[in-house]
């Protein structure tokens, strides 16, 4: 004898079908919450969290090349200043700049006075002195 054969079982596209739940309370045939944080939002934030850093990267890069060209004008300002501080510092510059800006002057042979080793006024031959002592 033959074997009884299975019927196909045709379902009705009218009939909405009823999601049952397992024991354990999920859904079956859906994704659960572990399964889409794992699968979709550590992939955005790993993207979200690569394009943070390439952006921080590019302005930090941004700022070590402003940086650099500031330290660069910074250095040839202070050779410059050390090449006008070396021709100031000649004593020839200092006394033509005496005389121009501050109207000095050379002193001359009679603007000069000159003191023994004893403070004695050597001009005078030291006559103020004997006046004060012998009086």
């Amino acid at each position: 004898m033959a074997a009884p054969q299975r019927r196909p079982v045709v379902r009705s596209p009218l009939k909405r079908s009823v999601r049952r739940e397992n024991p354990e309370g999920r859904k079956s045939g859906a994704w659960s919450s572990r399964a889409f944080v794992a699968l979709v939002l550590v992939p955005v934030a790993l993207m979200l969290g690569s394009v943070y850093t390439h952006t921080v990267a590019v302005g930090t890069g941004a700022e070590v090349a402003r940086l650099e060209e500031e330290k660069a004008a910074a250095e040839a300002e202070g050779e410059r200043l050390k090449v006008r501080v070396a021709e100031l510092s000649e004593s020839g510059s200092i006394r033509e700049s005496a005389k121009k800006d501050l109207g000095m002057q050379d002193p001359g042979g009679k603007d000069l006075g000159t003191y023994g080793s004893e403070g004695e006024d050597v001009v005078d031959g030291g006559e103020e002195s004997k006046k004060g002592a012998g009086e």
